[in-house]
């Protein structure tokens, strides 16, 4: 199994990386010995040994694993994903037919889709199959519809105006 490249869906968080220095910086870094005051009533407490103690610094190995964890949530974040061209979004190898909704209430996220229809039609000009454009709401009565190569279906008035 051969692994092709990898592309970020997000890949300005990967500057991120830039703060990675500082975080092991902090991580390094040892808060300042307390204070020590004189209280009389403690006095009786000076014999008394303390077993916990705390370390100069934080291990080596663990300052590792916290800087694992801070570089893999810098690439979670970025999105990766593998062989982003692989998928194809036309299956089978008969002709296409694109059924657009074009009315009022696909106006929201109308940019998304005509990118997604660009896409589809370059992909079936790509695999030389026709393609038939269908819209959802139509201003004239009559439907008018025919299978055209990808080319012409781009570039004709009448599926033009169906899906823009």
């Amino acid at each position: 199994m051969t692994l092709g490249p990898i592309a970020f869906l997000s890949p300005w968080l990967l500057a991120g990386a830039l703060a990675l220095p500082v975080i092991w910086w902090l991580l390094r870094t040892v808060p300042p010995q307390p204070r020590r005051l004189a209280f009389p009533p403690t006095r009786i407490l000076v014999g008394i040994e303390n077993r916990e103690k705390t370390p100069a610094q934080t291990p080596w190995w663990l300052t590792l694993i916290r800087m694992l964890a801070a570089a893999l949530v810098i690439l979670a974040l970025a999105e990766p994903v593998l062989n982003p061209n692989r998928d194809k979004a036309l299956g089978g190898s008969g002709p296409v037919v694109l059924v657009v909704d074009n009315g009022w209430a696909g106006a929201a996220q109308w940019g998304a889709r005509t990118f997604m229809i660009e896409r589809l039609i370059a992909e079936a000009e790509g695999q030389s199959r026709p393609l038939l454009i269908v819209p959802t709401a139509n201003a004239a009565k009559a439907l008018n519809l025919k299978v055209e190569a990808p080319v012409s279906a781009r570039s004709s008035p009448s599926s033009r105006s169906a899906w823009r």
